[in-house]
């Protein structure tokens, strides 16, 4: 019998959402399309202040360092530090991304992550900005996890902004389909 897998994806959020750094949304890992070694998230993000510490966007796992998929705000200036846990690392990823978010800007996130092709990318506004590759690609592994999904507050309090079409797909998003994700789910001003 041949397996095979389908690709499914589920809006969290569809309409504009606002959230204080208090604020928390939980998505149960059985409410979630089925992930067997890919999976991307895409989301429109609007910051309304910096922190002063580090903010969580999306963190998926029961424990600060169980982090397949996690999106996080470095202190101050905002600027994306997109992350996963490996095998040999519970901390693996892009370290900073671009300058650092403004705010009361839109910003189209996409994170996309595959242990068959053992990287992360990350696209903001449908353009390709960052990537992580996995060098030791016959021992090395990416640890996905059967943990809640955190959206907001987790370990650390979240974001101060306004978040929107945060979806969740099974698979790796290429290139195009980002684009398309990013072309077809514009804010109207």
């Amino acid at each position: 019998m041949k397996k095979f897998s389908v690709n499914e994806f589920y809006e969290i959020i569809s309409e504009p959402r606002t959230l204080r750094p208090g604020d928390q949304i939980i998505v149960q890992h059985n409410d979630l399309p089925v992930v067997e070694n890919e999976l991307s998230v895409s989301l429109w993000l609007k910051l309304k202040s910096h922190a002063s510490d580090w903010v969580i966007i999306f963190h998926k796992g029961a424990e600060r360092l169980i982090r397949t998929p996690g999106l996080y705000l470095k202190p101050t200036r905002s600027k994306l530090h997109a992350r996963f846990t490996g095998n040999w690392n519970n901390n693996s990823g892009i370290e900073e991304i671009e300058d650092g978010l403004l705010l009361n800007k839109k910003y189209h996130l996409t994170y996309t992550l595959s242990d068959p092709e053992k990287r992360l990318d990350f696209y903001i506004n449908g353009e390709w900005v960052a990537f992580y590759s996995i060098e030791n690609v016959q021992n090395h592994r990416v640890k996905f996890n059967d943990d809640p999904l955190y959206i907001g507050r987790f370990y650390r309090d979240g974001f101060d902004g306004e978040i929107s079409n945060f979806r969740y797909f099974n698979w790796r998003l290429t290139a195009d389909e980002v684009t398309k994700n990013y072309l077809n789910n514009r804010p109207f001003n």
